[in-house]
Formats: C-alpha cells, sequence, structure tokens
C-alpha cells in the first residue's frame, strides 16, 4: 500500500494553532506523517520545545529539512526520517500531527488504532478521519485563504488494541 500523497505545505500561520489543540508539553514526541519541508516538526521543537521526528518519503525533501534543521540548531530535539509511514512505530508517539487526506488517514486509522497509546493525540489539517469523531474541531482561515478550514483533534480511546 503506497501511502503517498502530493507535496501540499501546511499552512505556516495555523502550525501553532494545531500544536496549541493538541496541548503539546516540552518533553513529548510529536511526530508528523508525510513532514514535507519540516515546518511542522521545526515549530514543534523550537517553539513548544517537543522531541519532533518528521516521516517523508520524498529524499530532496528529507535532505532539504535536514539541513534546514541543522542550521536551526535543532538537531537534538528535530529529526526526519525517509521512510514509508507503514514502516515506522507510532508507539511512542503522543501527538501526531499530520496534513493528510481522509483517504490516507482511513487506510492508516488500522495502524493507528493498533499503535498509538491510549491518550495519545493526534491532529489533522483539513480533513476528518473518517469513522473516528473528533474531540475537538476549529475553524481557521490560513494567511492568504479565503475560505475557513477545519483542524480536527482526536483522542485515542483506551479501547484502542494496545
Amino acid at each position: 500500500m503506497n501511502y503517498t500523497e502530493p507535496h501540499v505545505p501546511t499552512p505556516e500561520d495555523i502550525i501553532p494553532t494545531m500544536l496549541s489543540l493538541a496541548s503539546v508539553k516540552p518533553g513529548e514526541a510529536v511526530f508528523d506523517l508525510g513532514s514535507g519541508d519540516a515546518r511542522i516538526v521545526i515549530v514543534a521543537a523550537r517553539d513548544f520545545r517537543a522531541r519532533a521526528v518528521g516521516v517523508e518519503t520524498r529524499k530532496r525533501l528529507v535532505k532539504a529539512s535536514r539541513q534546514k534543521i541543522r542550521e536551526l540548531g535543532l538537531s537534538k530535539q528535530a529529526s526526519i526520517t525517509c521512510r514509508n509511514f507503514k514502516k515506522v512505530s507510532l508507539r511512542k508517539v503522543d501527538v501526531l500531527c499530520t496534513y493528510l487526506s481522509s483517504y490516507t488517514l482511513n487506510l492508516l486509522t488500522p495502524k493507528f488504532m493498533e499503535e498509538l497509546r491510549p491518550g495519545a493525540r493526534l491532529v489533522n489539517f483539513d480533513y476528518p478521519v473518517p469513522a473516528w469523531k473528533a474531540t475537538k474541531e476549529i475553524e481557521v482561515i490560513p494567511k492568504g485563504w479565503t475560505k475557513p478550514h477545519s483542524i480536527y483533534l482526536y483522542v485515542v480511546p483506551a479501547t484502542s488494541n494496545n
């Protein structure tokens, strides 16, 4: 199964809102599946003092992201791995922050339920997780956009398989 989606960057001005909605705390493990240019990883590490990990399959973006993280002096708190989503363990994730389509989220739901610990938070921009009820949903209008878009927050229930 291939989870590759087009690279559409998360609007920079809504990333702090996403991370705040997920209540990211210093030292927590924040993962971004499809991390692109690492903008979520960088904000999580720099502004929220999280241990941030980006997962990206495009080697060009991985190389550029790693360079940017080094230049910003965030190498101890942030990293980018070049791997397929299926091959990355989510067992130690506190917050999963993504900008993935409902289609891909639906494909990943069994992995989320198997690997994410109860209480882990998933925050996604623009698309809901099919068949999951959001704990909270807020609307934002990113800078330069004209219509409101949603940010969805989910908290993994205690009934997951871990």
